[in-house]
């Protein structure tokens, strides 16, 4: 996959998406996962993919 964001930023959307009451951050964070990864389930699996990673590492 090309254009992938910054880890942190990917961290950021998540988030915001988990750890925020208000309803319009955590819709732009969801939005902001699916326009870099093409759906929130691709999203899911490039995060869970790097988390594999990172502990074999």
């Amino acid at each position: 996959m090309k254009n992938i964001p910054p880890e942190s930023l990917i961290r950021t959307w998540v988030w915001m998406m988990s750890e925020n009451n208000d309803p319009q951050l955590v819709n732009k964070g969801r939005q902001n996962l699916v326009n870099a990864f093409g759906s929130l389930q691709k999203a899911i699996e490039y995060i869970e993919q790097q988390v594999d990673m990172n502990e074999k590492g």
